[in-house]
C-alpha cells in the first residue's frame, strides 16, 4: 500500500480544488480525458490516499487539535512555541482567521472534491464490476472520513457530493449536521458493500470492508445508537479478520503496521524528499534528541496510568536530558521508530483498531443494560493487557462490576485516553460525552474554555469568498 502514493503526484493537482469557496477549477478537458482505464482509476484513487499525508491534515494538524487542543498536551511549564497557530489551539485563543482551522478545512475538502470525481468518473468507466466497486467504495470511504472529521469540528458544513468542474454553483450553504451524518453512514455503508475483506501484497493498507463498518460503528456511537454500535461492533468481530496483539508495544512497532489490530491506517514511507514520510517523530521528540518537542505532555496525562501499566512508557517519555527550565519534561513516545527527519521516518499513524471496537461496543452495552457483563469483560480484556497479562484471565486489574452507567463512561473515556493516546481520539472522545470544557478546566483552570469552543469557528476567508456561509455562534 505504500507504494501507491508514489503514483498520486501526476494527478493531485488534476484531482484537488485549491479551495471549496474561492478556487479556480482546474481544466474540465485534462480531467475528462483521465478517466480512460483500469491504470488511470487507480491512480485517481491513490491520489485520494496521498492527500490524507498532507501536513495539514494527518501529518501533524490532526494530532496538533486532538492533543493540543485538549488535556494530554499543553505549551507551558518553561515550553514556548512560535508557530501561531498551536498555540492559538493550544490555549483555546484561536479565531475564524486562524490559519491552522483554515488549512485543515481547505484541506479537507480538497480530499472530498477529489473523492468526489473517483466516485461520478469511475462509475462510468468501463471496468469490471469488482474493480469498480472497489475503487469508487474506497473513495467513498475516504470522503465519509473526512466529513466525520468535518462534521464533529465544525458542525453543520457545507455537503459537496460532485466534483467541482466549473465556476458555477460555490456559493453552497451548509447543511445541518444530521444531513452530514446521513450521509457519512450512506458513504461508509455503500463502501462497506463494495470492498473486500482484506488485500495482499501491495494493497495492504487500502480500505477495506471492516474499516467501513469501524468507522460506522464510530458515528453510531457518536449519535448515541448504541443498539446499532453493539450489531455493527459484533459483525466486525464475526468477520474474525481483527484481534488484539498479546503485547500493547507490539502494535506501533515497524514490523506490525497494517497488522491484525490494525484496521485503517494512514500509510507513510522513507523517501529522500521526504514527502512521503510522516513528522510526527520529528515534530515531538524533545529538543535534547533533536526533535521540536510539539504537543508537550502534561504532567497530568503522565500520572493517570497506573502502577505496572505498560502503555504509560510506550506512549510516553520523561526526558531526563531536559533543560532544568522544563518543569513538566514529558514528551509524545508512540512516534519514534526511526529518524526525526521527514526523510527517515515511515511510521504508519492509526485511524482505528480493534481494541476501539471493543470499547465502544462496551460502551454502548452499559448505555442499554448498566449490568452487562459482557461490556466489563471487553473492557477489562484492554486493561488486562496494559499490564501484560493474559486477556481472557480475571486480574487485580479488572474494572469491578457494580458501577452505575456514568461511572462506567468515566472509567471508558480514563481508557480510551490512556490506551489511545495520540492517536488522534481525545478531542472526538469528549465532544461526544460533552466534558471537553470540564476535562480542560480540571487541566488548567486559567484557560479560558466556552460553550462557542466546542465547535470550530468557520474560516472567514471562505466566509468572505461566500456570503451563504453562516458562522457559528459565539464566534465572528
Amino acid at each position: 500500500m505504500k507504494k501507491i502514493i508514489l503514483y498520486s503526484v501526476v494527478v493531485f493537482s488534476l484531482l484537488s480544488c485549491e479551495d471549496l469557496l474561492e478556487l479556480t477549477p482546474k481544466s474540465n478537458i485534462v480531467v475528462e480525458n483521465f478517466y480512460k482505464n483500469e491504470s488511470d482509476a487507480q491512480v485517481a484513487v491513490n491520489a485520494v490516499y496521498s492527500m490524507l499525508l498532507s501536513h495539514h491534515l494527518y501529518n501533524q494538524y490532526n494530532e496538533v487539535i486532538q492533543s493540543q487542543g485538549t488535556d494530554d498536551c499543553e505549551w507551558g511549564k518553561g515550553r514556548t512555541t512560535i508557530n501561531p497557530g498551536k498555540n492559538e489551539m493550544d490555549k483555546f485563543i484561536y479565531s475564524s482567521a486562524s490559519t491552522l482551522i483554515y488549512d485543515y478545512w481547505v484541506s479537507s475538502y480538497k480530499v472530498i472534491n477529489a473523492a468526489n470525481s473517483v466516485i461520478i468518473k469511475v462509475g462510468e468507466m468501463d471496468l469490471t464490476q469488482e474493480k469498480k466497486d472497489q475503487f469508487v467504495g474506497e473513495a467513498q470511504f475516504l470522503r465519509g472520513l473526512i466529513y466525520f472529521n468535518l462534521v464533529r469540528l465544525f458542525g453543520d458544513i457545507p455537503l459537496v457530493v460532485n466534483p467541482t468542474i466549473t465556476l458555477e454553483g460555490l456559493e453552497v450553504t451548509r447543511e445541518p449536521a444530521n444531513i452530514i451524518y446521513d450521509a457519512i453512514l450512506k458513504d461508509f455503508d455503500d463502501a462497506a458493500n463494495k470492498l473486500p475483506f482484506s488485500y495482499s501484497g501491495s494493497n495492504i493498507g487500502r480500505a477495506t470492508m471492516g474499516a467501513a463498518l469501524a468507522l460506522k460503528c464510530k458515528v453510531y456511537l457518536t449519535l448515541n445508537l448504541y443498539s446499532d454500535v453493539v450489531v455493527t461492533a459484533e459483525l466486525i468481530t464475526a468477520y474474525k479478520q481483527y484481534s488484539l496483539m498479546n503485547q500493547y508495544e507490539e502494535i506501533f512497532a515497524t514490523e506490525n503496521e497494517n497488522g491484525i489490530e490494525s484496521i485503517f491506517e494512514i500509510q507513510y514511507m522513507i523517501s529522500d524528499e521526504g514527502s512521503l514520510g510522516s513528522s510526527y517523530a520529528g515534530f515531538m521528540a524533545p529538543p535534547s534528541q533533536g526533535g521540536y518537542g510539539d504537543n508537550p505532555v502534561t504532567k497530568q496525562m503522565y500520572d493517570i496510568y497506573g502502577e505496572g501499566d505498560f502503555r504509560r512508557d510506550v506512549n510516553i517519555l520523561k526526558d531526563d536530558g531536559a533543560a532544568a527550565s522544563i518543569l513538566e519534561p514529558y514528551y509524545v513516545n508512540k512516534y519514534d521508530e526511526r529518524g526525526v527527519l521527514v526523510t527517515e521516518n515511515g511510521d504508519n499513524y492509526i485511524i482505528i483498531r480493534y481494541a476501539d471496537v471493543l470499547l465502544m461496543e462496551a460502551e454502548a452495552l452499559i448505555a442499554i443494560d448498566e449490568n452487562n457483563d459482557k461490556a466489563y469483560e471487553l473492557f477489562n480484556q484492554i486493561r488486562r493487557r496494559a499490564h501484560g497479562l493474559p486477556i481472557n484471565l480475571e486480574s487485580e486489574h479488572d474494572l469491578m462490576r457494580g458501577l452505575t452507567q456514568e461511572q462506567f463512561v468515566d472509567n471508558i473515556l480514563l481508557e480510551r485516553r490512556k490506551e489511545f493516546a495520540f492517536e488522534g481520539h481525545r478531542r472526538f472522545d469528549l465532544l461526544r460525552t460533552g466534558k471537553l470544557i470540564e476535562a480542560m478546566q480540571v487541566a488548567n483552570p486559567e484557560l479560558t474554555v466556552m460553550e462557542k469552543h466546542l465547535l470550530f469557528p468557520i474560516p472567514q476567508t471562505e466566509r468572505l469568498a461566500n456570503p451563504n456561509l453562516s458562522q457559528n455562534a459565539g464566534w465572528e
